[in-house]
């Protein structure tokens, strides 16, 4: 029987010939369904579905008894959070995944909101497409790069070539990741911070590169963001759920902070009735960091390869974790 690959948020992801050509080279049927609804997952696949690919879904417990015949679930994406990796494990379910999936492209997209951030550019965008030329005294404040203090909170691989690039602006590092060593703040001219007060206290602008755990949620609430430098801009291109959104907004609509790039939010999509929408000084984009034309081709073809490895008997070469 030819196995059953289902593919979710087809719609937004849709995989491109090559992929549609090596499924069909392994012997395997693909079904791509629109959206990530779980009663529509499972009356496309319940009972069928061999392989699912998730973008947005959450792949629970309830879910995953509902598809009885699944062999693995391919996370297109480096987090895995929405995917209950030890029900998974426990009902013979393998779980894969593109670790290093879109490193550069959301590292370039964290300096791209900070240099937005501090430019003031797409304000004063807005301004002149109608029809209005901004004297200095109305624009805002603008930063240099050069000689202010990156703070960098949590210092993964996406924080890391962001440090690379911010380096390249001149900015002073400054991390705050207590499984980061020494060797390694010194090899990339980073300075660790004693602890996230320090951090927050000390830096110019905040990037926060952090997974979502319940030690995470919620981190960056109305304290630390009162902590902060007044004008400090604050970058998010990790998890929303980590940033305390209406503390944010306060803060921005305040004048106490000078300004916020965010490229993930507590509810996505954004809420058209978001605080964040009406405020000159955030730039918001949609969860978009990592969709260069090249980083979304390589998850395709990665996450599809691994599955079909683990269909045909193999191992995976990007199994995630087995929970401890």
């Amino acid at each position: 029987m030819r196995p059953l690959l289902l593919l979710t948020d087809a719609d937004r992801f849709p995989f491109a010939a090559p992929e549609r050509a090596a499924a069909a080279a392994a012997g395997a049927d693909l079904l791509s369904l629109d959206g990530h609804d779980p009663a529509r997952i499972v009356a496309a696949g319940g009972g069928a579905a061999a392989a699912i690919f998730v973008y947005h879904a959450t792949v629970d417990a309830d879910l995953l008894d509902q598809l009885p015949q699944l062999r693995v679930v391919a996370r297109c994406g480096s987090g895995y959070d929405k995917v209950d990796v030890e029900a998974a494990h426990a009902r013979g379910v393998e779980v894969v995944y593109v670790p290093d999936y879109g490193t550069d492209d959301v590292a370039d997209h964290t300096l791209a909101l900070l240099l937005a951030c501090a430019r003031r550019v797409p304000s004063s965008d807005r301004a002149l497409r109608a029809g209005r030329w901004l004297p200095y005294a109305q624009l805002g404040a603008m930063r240099r790069l050069r000689g202010a203090t990156l703070g960098l909170l949590g210092f993964g691989r996406i924080a890391r070539a962001a440090a690379r690039r911010a380096d390249a602006f001149g900015m002073e590092l400054l991390v705050h990741d207590p499984g980061v060593d020494d060797v390694t703040l010194t090899r990339v001219g980073a300075t660790r911070a004693d602890d996230l007060n320090d951090l927050l206290e000390r830096c110019d602008a905040l990037s926060i590169h952090l997974p979502l755990t319940p030690s995470t949620q919620r981190l960056i609430g109305a304290p630390e963001l009162a902590a902060m430098k007044p004008g400090a801009l604050l970058v998010n291109t990790s998890r929303g759920e980590i940033v305390d959104e209406d503390a944010l907004a306060a803060a921005l609509a305040g004048g106490h902070l000078g300004g916020a790039g965010l490229d993930v939010f507590e509810v996505e999509p954004l809420p058209q009735d978001s605080p964040l929408i009406g405020l000159e000084s955030a730039v918001v984009t949609p969860h978009s960091a990592a969709f260069s034309e090249q980083a979304l081709a390589e998850v395709r073809s990665r996450a599809l390869d691994d599955a079909l490895r683990v269909l045909a008997g193999d191992q995976p070469r990007d199994p995630v974790p087995v929970p401890r």
